[in-house]
């Protein structure tokens, strides 16, 4: 079974960035000590505290996050002409 790579997209649309600038201020709500509160129960799953998967979660999640980003972000530079010289 191939897998065919994902197209680049050849400019962000405004959505994308809305998205982009959210991103960080989501995080930035996610990780306020009262949101990291609802969190801190003596609740341990496979013997780690509820509060330790949760950050670890959320740190996880905005470094997806952000990569995906970077990839809708990222802009194919089209070669220059060949009757240009190259930049000295």
């Amino acid at each position: 079974m191939a897998t065919e790579p994902l197209p680049v997209p050849q400019e962000p649309t405004e959505r994308a960035r809305d998205a982009a600038m959210l991103l960080p201020a989501l995080g930035l709500f996610l990780l306020m000590p009262p949101v990291i509160g609802l969190f801190a129960l003596p609740l341990r799953v496979a013997g780690v505290p509820l509060i330790v998967l949760y950050l670890f979660g959320v740190w996880f999640a905005l470094v997806l996050g952000a990569a995906l980003m970077a990839w809708v972000f990222r802009v194919r530079r089209s070669a220059p002409p060949a009757e240009c010289s190259p930049p000295n």
